[in-house]
């Protein structure tokens, strides 16, 4: 259930916040960015209407009543959320630009992105070496915090504890790569050779909350 303080962070979320917005439609679903214009409590979230190549292809499902996901990262607290909410638009409304007027949400989905926090994904990853595009293997990222995670693969040879690797990802059609050392392995299934590999992230803690962040929405989005 969702909390009167979940509620509170959504109401006191700041003007120009990135907004992801996904719109649910009968064969597929449509993603786009925008940005937040307001909070009326109870009542509505305002969203900006884009103008960009993916705004435009989108154009004849962006109507009253169309079912959408909307999620935002709060950040402007100590111990940062991923808001979501399922809603549908209440109107398209022109005044000083093109507005998206969203119902106010009768429930929040609220993941926390606290320092120890685990939080269960599926995201599909290769590891490779730290210092060349050799992939060592093909799996799946299975959880993320601020502090590292757990890598899925089959079981490796050549993984050695406490040395450096990445894992690459698509991020939206681009691949990026993160900096891990793995710290530990774990046998999950003899029968089909597969093995968890628990590792931390190399990264400064403010570049690790942004690509956990970036990991999360990229789960979410899924």
């Amino acid at each position: 259930m969702s909390s009167e303080k979940d509620f509170n962070t959504l109401d006191n979320l700041t003007c120009n916040t990135e907004v992801h917005l996904q719109l649910l439609t009968p064969t597929s679903n449509i993603r786009l960015r925008s940005r937040l214009i307001g909070v009326d409590p109870g009542r509505a979230v305002i969203l900006a209407h884009g103008n960009d190549k993916a705004w435009r292809g989108a154009s004849a499902f962006i109507t009253d009543k169309q079912s959408v996901i909307v999620r935002v990262v709060s950040s402007d607290e100590q111990d940062a959320n991923i808001l979501a909410f399922r809603s549908n638009i209440h109107q398209v409304i022109s005044i000083v630009g093109r507005w998206l007027v969203i119902r106010y949400p009768k429930e929040l989905q609220t993941v926390s992105l606290r320092q120890h926090s685990r939080i269960p994904i599926n995201i599909s990853a290769n590891l490779i070496r730290i210092d060349s595009d050799e992939i060592l293997s093909t799996g799946y990222l299975r959880d993320i915090s601020i502090k590292g995670g757990a890598f899925v693969s089959e079981a490796l040879a050549s993984a050695n504890i406490d040395s450096q690797y990445r894992l690459k990802m698509n991020f939206d059609g681009k691949e990026k790569s993160i900096a891990i050392t793995i710290k530990n392995q774990q046998e999950l299934d003899s029968s089909s050779r597969l093995a968890q590999y628990g590792f931390t992230l190399d990264a400064d803690p403010e570049h690790n909350e942004r690509l956990v962040q970036q990991i999360i929405l990229l789960h979410l989005n899924q």
